[in-house]
């Protein structure tokens, strides 16, 4: 997430919650500051303050869980070096009565999360197989040469539209190196799986990596879950779908406000496939807007104008979006008509919506089983 805590300054809000350092504090009220403007949590039974706090590495992902506890998604997000840098927001610690509140079933499944974690660092599943990525990196750039050799080597059609099928294959491949590169489960040094996660998001793909991960953390902080309240941050952002597609009940009893929403939901077996053909087209334009910064961008998500303004690698994100344009640009203007490209783009496109569709219906029964 980010720089997990690296450069971290003393808040500015500190002196504003004096009157509460070194209090008890009950869960109730930590449930009250549950806003980026008024954000407390809880971590191991302590009390920390970070309103405000728009300039954290890791975007605004810290807010997803302000007015609750963050014990077990602090130690999945960061290094074990980020521990020294919470001393900087405590205000008190968790009143002994919350602590009892907790239901017996609520601790029983927290315990055999953190034993069942501790299994999996001790056992080596989160250390990476570098011989592995490098195989996958290459056999991708492969599949990229044959999709670019199927345009540049032949004035077929046929030979043409395969080739836009091997493109998206690549992109969808591309998708799942960056996904491992900037959650940083390829490198230990944070900076390498930036910038491999900028060659293959803004340079291969056409997404900025920026604008992705602070979709995407948020996602994983708070998988396929509904926001609170209008005001809290607690929701996820890859399911903040509707009027389009709704995702669960909850989502499609909304439709019945509009129209078009009542229509997409009484047809969205049928249109979902088809929704998705606009997929791809709808991240390269969230992308662009989020990257430079132009206006308020495009179907953003809450906290994308702070995280925009913060985001690092903002020149190399620029730089790499530039040249994913000039390679595809070229590729598809400089060896086709205007027909044939129209139809090329209409055949990559398709078939990354396949690609989505299919894998995120997957994920999406995956997190409801976990």
């Amino acid at each position: 997430m980010g720089k997990g805590g690296e450069n971290i300054p003393k808040p500015k809000f500190l002196g504003k919650r004096c009157d509460a350092l070194g209090r008890k504090i009950t869960l109730q009220e930590v449930k009250t500051h549950r806003t980026p403007e008024d954000a407390w949590m809880v971590h191991n039974n302590k009390v920390y303050d970070v309103s405000n706090w728009h300039d954290h590495p890791g975007g605004h992902v810290i807010f997803t869980h302000a007015g609750d506890d963050f014990t077990d998604i602090f130690a999945a997000f960061h290094p074990s070096d980020a521990l020294r840098h919470l001393e900087n927001f405590y205000i008190g610690e968790l009143a002994e009565s919350s602590i009892d509140l907790k239901p017996e079933k609520q601790k029983n499944f927290e315990k055999a999360y953190r034993e069942l974690r501790s299994k999996l660092i001790v056992s080596g599943m989160f250390k990476s197989n570098k011989m592995y990525y490098a195989y996958k990196c290459l056999s991708n750039l492969m599949i990229w040469a044959f999709g670019c050799l199927c345009v540049l080597k032949s004035d077929s059609f046929s030979v043409h539209m395969f080739g836009a099928f091997l493109l998206a294959l690549f992109w969808q491949q591309c998708g799942w190196l960056s996904h491992d590169f900037l959650h940083h489960q390829v490198f230990k040094n944070r900076t390498y799986g930036d910038y491999a996660g900028v060659f293959w998001g803004n340079v291969c793909q056409g997404f900025s990596v920026g604008w992705w991960k602070n979709k995407h953390n948020t996602h994983h902080a708070v998988p396929n879950l509904h926001e609170s309240c209008p005001d809290a941050h607690d929701g996820d952002p890859d399911i903040d779908t509707m009027p389009v597609l709704a995702w669960s009940l909850k989502m499609a009893s909304t439709a019945s406000s509009t129209k078009l929403g009542q229509f997409f939901v009484k047809y969205q077996s049928i249109l979902y496939f088809p929704i998705l053909l606009i997929a791809r087209i709808s991240w390269l334009m969230q992308s662009f807007t989020y990257a430079f910064g132009l206006g308020e961008g495009i179907w953003e998500s809450k906290g994308s104008e702070d995280a925009r303004r913060n985001f690092p690698l903002k020149n190399a994100e620029r730089l790499g979006l530039l040249v994913h344009y000039l390679w595809l640009g070229s590729l598809i203007f400089g060896n086709m008509s205007l027909f044939r490209g129209l139809a090329f783009f209409l055949s990559f496109s398709d078939n990354v919506r396949i690609y989505v569709g299919i894998s995120v219906r997957i994920r999406s029964q995956w997190h409801v089983n976990v």
